[in-house]
């Protein structure tokens, strides 16, 4: 079944961007936009991506992956379930959920590094961008 989908009026600048980064990549300028709407609003885990991926996409989509963190409401699930695993409160479908969550989180400080990398790559302060140091 395929998801609901939704008009999008994209200024023709980030359109031309878009296919500028498709055309390097092999990709539609919509799966581009796409990619990068889920970046910033989506979840990294849900869009299967893997670091070797990211060799191909562009210095602002690597700056999402850089920023984006763990949904808020997972973050604070985390922290809930950690804090009755050191009570010893926690049921075993908790533990499986909590294995989840950090495997979730895991994959995204990996994908994390790999934007880093990538960044530093091509030539990016990687300290100006995280606003490390002076």
């Amino acid at each position: 079944m395929e998801e609901p989908t939704k008009e999008l009026r994209v200024p023709a600048a980030i359109y031309e961007r878009a296919e500028a980064i498709a055309s390097d990549s092999g990709r539609s300028a919509e799966s581009v936009i796409v990619d990068g709407l889920s970046l910033l609003f989506g979840e990294l885990t849900e869009m299967g991506l893997e670091p070797e991926e990211l060799k191909d996409f562009a210095d602002e989509q690597l700056l999402a992956i850089v920023h984006q963190r763990l949904a808020w409401p997972h973050d604070t699930r985390m922290r809930e379930l950690m804090q009755l695993g050191q009570l010893g409160q926690v049921t075993e479908e908790e533990v499986v959920e909590i294995e989840d969550l950090v495997a979730k989180f895991d994959h995204q400080v990996l994908l994390r590094s790999e934007a880093l990398l990538q960044l530093k790559r091509r030539g990016h302060d990687i300290d100006r961008l995280l606003k490390l140091g002076a």
